[in-house]
């Protein structure tokens, strides 16, 4: 209970912060370069970044206090380098750093020999992710103020998780303030502004700096102990957002207008405001808080490489300029930043990009540690004179403010994807602090089943006043594999505890509606009308006979039958002589509604769809109701989904060994040994899904697919399924916050529960290492899963390339 004790006292410093902290001035200069993929300069050339790490006015009083440098493009955003090989990221990193920081350090270090260097400058953190890369560098006088540093990236690129576009951040704590830069490649083309702002959001919502993210922390223990893990972009005092963010020019202007307004400086504030991402920001639509410096210099892209001469040779494809490459800045107080420089640096020429930077004077937080001693021994007394006063006193309410007498909560038509949240609001109606945290049961590690979480796990709550806990439902697919097979139900016990007060019982129960989506090929098949209307049963066997299906002659799947379009969105009821069907009618849904209206759509499969078209079109699989207004991309995404959340792989592993042992003949063979090892209904499955991709590369002049990006995505699907679950006591989000009073905290009781709950206190490091043994189970299952769809790659390929 001390932990959460000292966290309150945390929390109410930062809120008196004012009374113990000064400023003190730091310079900061940030800069993004998109360098199209050219080797990165050498040591001896170093001395060229000079012009991006400096105004024109540089003095040498005026050398950074911090530098952030975000690279794009470091290598070409090929397949090989955004799939399979990171070795070249990692190598032209590494070159770009050293030659940053023999510039930084030759120009504003004393050299003390010819071969010497005295460093001004150390590397705080290196990230890079494919082609985007972000370096961070600190004057070496300040080093023992850098703490709480982490790095994360997240991929927005292809089917909205690789890296080609995406990413880069590194955040940390300086002196008293925290700082957070990234680097960010965005969606390219003129007209896809829709898909840039979506880039902006997607790279918000996954980059977070907790367990995950890189830890190189300089700080203590001590430091780091009230480090509450797991903040955002935006949760920092200052964030710099730096990058190729890809918006153009309006095309209300024709590319002959925006090089003249380009290329004449005088004009360029008419062109300024048909810039679309100041457009965008007017409109609220991206980066709401930021600022940016006025753009008094040329549009950095599209340069001749080697020139500072816009692109217009004839052969090359003819690009309207315009400001791709932006640094935008963002602070709590805005008072504490001053932009002193903004601009692009045209002695740069070696890419098809002007390097831009930006040079800001801004005011960090420092604390005055006797002053900040005299408001902690304040806040101390104080709360020691509220835990003297009176034991806790308690009172659950519902959401609503009505009393939660029965502890009881029900989540109504759960549905697959979608999270519910029921809200328990606890009031302390005593005149002391009270402590609060749920615990687990008897003989379990978490303190809840997997497929609900509780937010916030424990907490304080000072006299009189009321914290909301949020109580999450969400059926996943592992929770839906385990409801499909009748392993798991919907209904739980939490018990929360008071120190030194009594424990409730909070009885949460749930009612599931069925989808297709962590149900079994075996039992969608079986099912002729939609599976919420389905009698939803555990799948006792997969070779009962009531699922299965006959392959071969009248009685086996015909794919072209199946694949031809139909005048309707039903499905044919094409069944076997059991009473099943031949392949489940979700899938000939999706097919169909792919083969009737998308299939000369252009990276069908590979770009992303919208979600919120890919829960309504869910939604209509499950109901059985007609497909809403949609496009074919999120069709395309909604079938690899669920192939992906199927409780087995279509492609079993004997199938798949049975295969690759049959090539020593030829890859024929080996395709035929794969089909004759399946069980009938995968069998159709898979013969069907190769018919219909097989469709689709009849449009591949228009659609732009190929048998190799098919084969990737598709290969992944059929073996995807075989998932790696932890422990069902361990799988929930909370089971490594687990806390349990102290004994000699505990009241004095004779009841059951009181015995019953305070066991668990001798087994408290259990869970721990449980965890770190599953976490390396899962990293060796997640190896083997990888290698396994490397094969079926192959097996596919030769399906869909072969006449």
């Amino acid at each position: 209970m001390s932990i959460i004790r000292e966290d309150w006292i945390q929390q109410q410093l930062q809120l008196r912060q004012v009374e113990y902290t000064e400023f003190r001035p730091l310079r900061i200069v940030t800069g993004t370069w998109n360098v199209n993929g050219k080797k990165p300069l050498t040591l001896t050339e170093a001395s060229k970044l000079l012009h991006w790490l400096q105004p024109q006015n540089f003095k040498s009083c005026e050398s950074p206090d911090i530098v952030a440098l975000g690279f794009q493009e470091i290598v070409d955003l090929n397949a090989v380098n955004v799939v399979v090989n990171s070795t070249l990221t990692v190598q032209r990193s590494s070159a770009w750093k050293e030659a940053v920081l023999r510039a930084l350090n030759q120009h504003l270090g004393a050299e003390t020999e010819v071969s010497e260097i005295l460093v001004q400058y150390r590397v705080v953190l290196e990230k890079h992710l494919v082609g985007i890369l972000l370096l961070v560098f600190v004057k070496i006088d300040h080093w023992d103020h850098v703490k709480e540093i982490k790095g994360a990236t997240a991929g927005v690129g292809i089917m909205g998780v690789m890296g080609n576009k995406g990413g880069a951040a590194v955040r940390l704590k300086f002196y008293s303030s925290t700082l957070c830069f990234v680097c960010a490649h965005l969606a390219a083309h003129r007209d896809n502004v829709i898909g840039r702002n979506a880039d902006y959001l997607n790279i918000l919502s996954k980059v977070h700096f907790g367990e995950n993210a890189d830890d190189e922390t300089t700080a203590s223990v001590q430091d780091m102990r009230f480090w509450t893990g797991a903040p955002s972009i935006l949760n920092h005092d200052f964030v710099f957002w730096i990058g190729d963010l890809n918006y153009r020019i309006q095309d209300t202007l024709t590319t002959e207008e925006v090089f003249r307004l380009a290329e004449s400086e005088s004009l360029l504030h008419e062109l300024v405001q048909h810039d679309q991402l100041t457009i965008e920001r007017q409109r609220g639509m991206i980066l709401k808080g930021f600022e940016e410096g006025a753009l008094s210099f040329p549009p950095t892209y599209k340069f001749q490489a080697g020139t500072s001469v816009y692109e217009k040779r004839p052969e090359k494809k003819l690009r309207a300029p315009a400001w791709c490459d932006r640094v935008l800045w963002k602070a709590k107080n805005p008072s504490d930043v001053k932009l002193c420089s903004y601009n692009s640096v045209p002695a740069l020429e070696m890419s098809d990009h002007k390097p831009v930077h930006a040079f800001f004077d801004v005011q960090v937080k420092y604390q005055v540690e006797s002053k900040k001693n005299e408001v902690i021994r304040e806040i101390m007394m104080q709360l020691d004179k509220w835990e003297n006063d009176n034991m806790p006193k308690v009172r659950l309410l519902q959401g609503d403010g009505s009393t939660a007498s029965n502890g009881a909560f029900s989540f109504s038509q759960l549905k697959f994807g979608v999270e519910q949240s029921k809200k328990l609001i606890i009031e302390n109606t005593g005149l002391v602090v009270t402590h609060f945290c749920f615990i687990p049961k008897l003989e379990d590690v978490a303190v809840c089943k997997a497929w609900l979480s509780v937010t916030p796990m424990f907490g304080m709550i000072p006299p009189r006043e009321k914290m909301e806990i949020r109580i999450t439902a969400l059926v996943d697919e592992s929770v839906a594999h385990c409801l499909s097979s009748g392993e798991e139900t919907l209904d739980d016990t939490m018990i929360l505890r008071v120190e030194n007060g009594r424990d409730y019982f909070l009885v949460v129960s749930g009612q599931y509606a069925n989808s297709c989506f962590g149900s079994s090929l075996e039992q969608l098949v079986a099912n002729l009308e939609p599976i919420r209307q389905a009698r939803f049963t555990a799948l006792r066997s997969p070779a009962s006979s009531v699922f299965s299906v006959w392959v071969g002659g009248a009685a086996g799947v015909d794919a072209n039958t199946l694949i031809a379009p139909q005048a309707s969105d039903a499905p044919p009821i094409s069944t076997t002589a059991s009473g099943s069907q031949k392949v489940p009618k979700e899938l000939w849904r999706m097919v169909n509604d792919i083969y009737r209206n998308f299939m000369q759509d252009k990276n069908l499969f590979v770009e992303a769809g919208n979600k919120v078209e890919i829960v309504q079109l869910r939604e209509a699989l499950d109901t059985g109701t007609p497909f809403p207004t949609h496009n074919g991309y999120s069709t395309a995404e909604l079938l690899v989904r669920w192939l992906q959340a199927l409780p087995q792989s279509v492609v079993s592993d004997d199938a798949l060994a049975a295969a690759v042992a049959s090539t020593n003949v030829n890859m024929g063979q080996g395709c035929r040994v794969l089909l004759d090892a399946l069980p009938p209904v995968r069998y159709n499955v898979v013969v069907y899904l190769v018919s219909f991709l097989r469709e689709v590369l009849k449009h591949s002049a228009t659609n732009k697919l190929t048998p190799e990006k098919l084969a990737f995505v598709f290969g992944r699907c059929l073996v995807s399924a075989c998932r790696y679950s932890l422990n069902k006591d361990l799988t929930s989000s909370n089971a490594g916050h687990v806390l349990v009073f102290d004994e000699h905290q505990q009241p004095a009781s004779t009841s059951s529960t009181a015995s019953t709950v305070s066991s668990v206190g001798s087994n408290q490091l259990v869970p721990e290492e449980r965890l770190r043994r599953k976490a390396y189970d899962l990293e060796v299952v997640q190896a083997n899963v990888a290698q396994r769809a490397e094969k079926m790659e192959k097996f596919l390929l030769h399906f869909l390339s072969s006449p």
